[in-house]
């Protein structure tokens, strides 16, 4: 038997354009607050999503699904998690594992790759700069 069980719902599609907005609201929203988006689905009446098939919609219809809108979710991602390193670094936050985030960015953000090494210095420059200066006070 080849195939999806016979009245499957796999090939139903976001057929509104209220369905295709609110589907990418949520999922851009998701990935916006720091969550993988290998983990987020869209679960509505009518059908049930996950990012795999969210990401063949956003290349194959950049007006319905603009792909600006995900990359301003990713770098808001990438920000709620440098947030929370900075205040581990600073010891806002107790008991926490460096290590652990550590991996986890690395994992997440890919931090061990060429291109996005500049971004890392730069930030880990005005984290020593803040740190530096905290001192001289």
């Amino acid at each position: 038997m080849a195939g999806a069980p016979k009245g499957s719902q796999n090939a139903k599609k976001l057929t509104t354009p209220e369905l295709k907005k609110e589907a990418y609201k949520q999922y851009c929203e998701w990935i916006a607050g720091g969550h993988s988006k290998e983990a987020w689905c869209f679960e509505h009446p009518e059908m049930t999503l996950t990012s795999k098939t969210m990401e063949k919609y956003i290349a194959a219809d950049p007006i319905n699904f603009p792909p600006l809108h995900k990359e301003t979710a990713e770098t808001k991602s990438y920000n709620h998690w440098c947030d929370l390193g900075k205040k581990m670094m600073l010891g806002q936050i107790e008991k926490c594992q460096p290590a652990i985030f550590q991996m986890f960015m690395r994992n997440k953000f890919k931090w061990d790759r060429d291109d996005i090494g500049e971004v890392a210095e730069c930030a880990a420059d005005k984290i020593l700069d803040m740190m530096m200066n905290r001192g001289q006070k």
